[in-house]
C-alpha cells in the first residue's frame, strides 16, 4: 500500500506526542513493505510565494516531502491573522503528487499549515483520508481548549475566542520559526539558548497580553475573517472519511462540534516495549512521580497546591519527583526538579515510583506517560480528563479522579496509608493489563485504511 502521512515534520525540528507517534508509524509502516510518503509543511520563502512540494530526503525508509510556502504554523499560539491560513493555492500540485506516487490513503495528523486543497485533491482522485485526533486544533485554533489565562473553556465561545487568539504570534514571528536557518539551528541542537530567549519574550507577552485582556478591540475585519476560518476548518473536517480518535475524551470533544464517523483506537509508540515487573513498596516513604512541563493545562500547579497542603503533615513521609521542562522553584525539599528526561531514563525514574500521578486539567486526548507507566507496572493516579485512562481496566476506575486537590488529596493519603492497594494494583498491571505494542497498533490502523 502506497501510504501518504501529512504531520508537522522529522525530529528534532518538531517534538511532542504528534511527531513521536507519526514518525514511529511511518517507520512501523515502512518495515511492513508499505511505502510510506511524508508530506509536512517547510519553509515560508520571503521572495517567492508560490506553494510547491520539494523533495526533502528519504530516512528509515520513509519518502519525505516539505510544501514550501505552505500555510502558516501557529502551534500552541493562536492565531492573529487568521486571513493568511485561508489562502488558497495551485490545486493540481497535490494532484499531481497524488498521481504519481500511487497513493492509496491519506493519512492527517494535523490541519497545521494545510492547504484545503490536498484534501479536495484525493477526494477527487477517490482516495481515502483518515484522520488522527491528537489535539483539537480546527475546533480549537490554540489547540487545547485552554485560554489565555491557563482556565479550560467548557464551551466553544467565539468572543473568547477572537480575544484569546488577537494575542497569537505575528506572522512575521511564524515566518522566523519556520524558516531553513531556524530548523537548521534546531536540527543542531543549536537551541538552548535560543529557547531561553524565546521563554523570556513569551513570559513578557504573557504579562502583556493577560493585562490588556479585557482591553483588546476587536474589529469586525478580524471577527469576519475569524469567522471565515473556523468555517474553513469545518470546511476540510468534511473531508475526512474515518476518524481515528486517540480516546473516548477525544471522540466526546469532537462530537461536540462537527459531524465525525470513526472509531476508538488507543495509540502507542516505538518505544513501548512490555517491561512490567513486580514492584517494592515496602519502604517509609511514598514515592511520586510527575512528568511533564510545568504548565497550568497539565495540572502543575493543581499537583503543587496539593502537596503543599498534604505538607502539613506528612512532609517527611511523601515525596514529589518531577521531570521533564520545568523551572527551578522555591519550594518544599520534599519536592525535587529533575529536568528533562529521555526515554532511556524511564526505567531508573519509574523504578524509584510508587504513584505517577496525571493531573491534567484539559480534556487530553491521550496522554503517552500513562501507557509508559503501565508497561513497567507502576500504579497511575490519573484525572478523568486524560484520554488514556482508557487503557485502565475496571478494578482501576477508583484511581480515576476529579482533577482538584482535594479529591487528589485524598488519593494519595489513601495510598499512604494503605500500601497494599498499590501492591494490588501493581499485580492487576502485570497479569491483566494488556500493553499495546507499535506492530499490534499498525494491524488496527491498516484495518481502517482498507475499509471503503
Amino acid at each position: 500500500m502506497n501510504i501518504l502521512h501529512y504531520s508537522l515534520g522529522l525530529p528534532p525540528y518538531r517534538t511532542g506526542g504528534l511527531t513521536k507517534y507519526s514518525f514511529d508509524l511511518m517507520k512501523e509502516q515502512a518495515k511492513n513493505k508499505d511505502k510510506v510518503y511524508l508530506l509536512f509543511p517547510g519553509r515560508i520563502s520571503l521572495l517567492n510565494n508560490k506553494t510547491k512540494i520539494k523533495h526533502y530526503k528519504n530516512e528509515v525508509g520513509i519518502y519525505s516531502y516539505e510544501i514550501v510556502n505552505p500555510l502558516p504554523v501557529p502551534l500552541l499560539n493562536g492565531i492573529s491573522e487568521p486571513q493568511e491560513l485561508i489562502k488558497s493555492c495551485d490545486k493540481d500540485i497535490f494532484k499531481e503528487f497524488l498521481s504519481e506516487n500511487d497513493i492509496n490513503v491519506v493519512h492527517i495528523h494535523t490541519f497545521m499549515g494545510l492547504h484545503k486543497e490536498l484534501l479536495e485533491s484525493a477526494k477527487e482522485l477517490d482516495i481515502k483520508i483518515v484522520y488522527t485526533t491528537h489535539d483539537y486544533f480546527g475546533i480549537c485554533t490554540k489547540v487545547n481548549f485552554i485560554d489565555n489565562n491557563g482556565c479550560l473553556c467548557e464551551e466553544r465561545n467565539l468572543e473568547k475566542c477572537l480575544k484569546c487568539n488577537k494575542s497569537g504570534y505575528s506572522m512575521k514571528t511564524i515566518k522566523i520559526l519556520q524558516s531553513p536557518i531556524y530548523r537548521f539551528l534546531k536540527n543542531k541542537g543549536i537551541t538552548p539558548k535560543l529557547k531561553i530567549l524565546a521563554k523570556k519574550l513569551k513570559q513578557n507577552k504573557d504579562v502583556v497580553s493577560n493585562s490588556i485582556n479585557e482591553e483588546i478591540q476587536i474589529t469586525t475585519d478580524y471577527r469576519n475573517s475569524y469567522s471565515r476560518l473556523i468555517d474553513y476548518y469545518n470546511n476540510m473536517f468534511n473531508y475526512i472519511d474515518s476518524f481515528l480518535f486517540n480516546s473516548n475524551v477525544a471522540k466526546e470533544v469532537y462530537e461536540k462540534y462537527i459531524k465525525c464517523n470513526g472509531k476508538v483506537i488507543s495509540i502507542t509508540h516505538g518505544d513501548i516495549k512490555d517491561n512490567r515487573r513486580i514492584k517494592d513498596f515496602n519502604h517509609d516513604k511514598l514515592k511520586l512521580t510527575y512528568l511533564g512541563p510545568d504548565k497550568r493545562y497539565k495540572g502543575f500547579e493543581l499537583l503543587i497546591d496539593t502537596m503543599k497542603e498534604l505538607n502539613k503533615e506528612y512532609k517527611s513521609q511523601i515525596e514529589l519527583n518531577l521531570y521533564g521542562d520545568i523551572n527551578q522553584y522555591n519550594i518544599d525539599d520534599n519536592i525535587k526538579t529533575h529536568g528533562r528526561y529521555s526515554y532511556n531514563q524511564l526505567e531508573q525514574i519509574f523504578d524509584n515510583t510508587d504513584l505517577l500521578v496525571v493531573p491534567s486539567i484539559w480534556n487530553e486526548t491521550f496522554g503517552f506517560i500513562v501507557l509508559e507507566a503501565l508497561s513497567y507496572g507502576v500504579p497511575i493516579l490519573i484525572s478523568n480528563s486524560v484520554g488514556s485512562k482508557d487503557l485502565l481496566i475496571k478494578e482501576f476506575y477508583n484511581n480515576i479522579v476529579e482533577a482538584n486537590y482535594e479529591s487528589i488529596e485524598e488519593k494519595i493519603l489513601l495510598f499512604y496509608n494503605y500500601r497494599d492497594l498499590l501492591k494490588q494494583i501493581n499485580n492487576k498491571i502485570y497479569k491483566k493489563i494488556n500493553i499495546l505494542l507499535l506492530r499490534d497498533h499498525v494491524k488496527n490502523v491498516k484495518k481502517i485504511y482498507n475499509i471503503r
